[in-house]
């Protein structure tokens, strides 16, 4: 009899640990879970913080984003020269109206930076242009970054095509 008694409390002992390393595993799996849940929250984080950072994003005034657009679609062909800037803040004060254009420029030149193509930045900001401008402001705008474009060089028609997104996006265009 004692003889079965050690076998069945080796077989309830061994049943005991069976069990207390099947809720081990599970502790162990859960933990690994969390971790892997905080992991991709911290990854999230530091992805929503970067978009955040992104200057592009960051401009919630028409005249910084019509300053962006010239800056950008004259980029793409040319480097942006002290002429070049003079032509904008010539278009900023006469147009825009801006009293003092050279902390727009400062601005503008370090979105544009961190911009690769000049179709991004319409498609970006052609809502916040058709909430903030009418009709003829728009018209204006698209009218100004032509403009200023052309002051550096004729066209291309890359740059041509961009325009006539930009004015697409703008409703100037059926």
């Amino acid at each position: 009899m004692h003889i079965l008694l050690a076998i069945v409390a080796i077989l309830g002992g061994a049943a005991f640990w069976w069990y207390r390393m099947r809720d081990i595993a599970g502790a162990a799996s859960e933990a690994q879970d969390v971790a892997g849940r905080a992991w991709g929250k911290y990854k999230r984080y530091k992805f929503r913080k970067k978009a955040e950072a992104s200057p592009v994003e960051a401009v919630e005034d028409p005249v910084a984003a019509a300053t962006v657009m010239m800056l950008a679609l004259i980029r793409e062909e040319h480097e942006i020269t002290p002429e070049i800037e003079a032509t904008v803040k010539r278009e900023a004060s006469s147009v825009m109206q801006v009293d003092d254009p050279t902390e727009l420029m400062v601005f503008s030149k370090w979105v544009v930076s961190h911009v690769t193509d000049a179709n991004n930045v319409s498609m970006r900001y052609s809502k916040l242009w058709g909430n903030a401008l009418n009709m003829a402001e728009r018209r204006e705008l698209a009218d100004m970054v032509e403009r200023v474009a052309a002051s550096v060089a004729p066209l291309t028609r890359d740059q041509l095509n961009k325009v006539a997104k930009l004015r697409e996006r703008l409703g100037l265009q059926a």
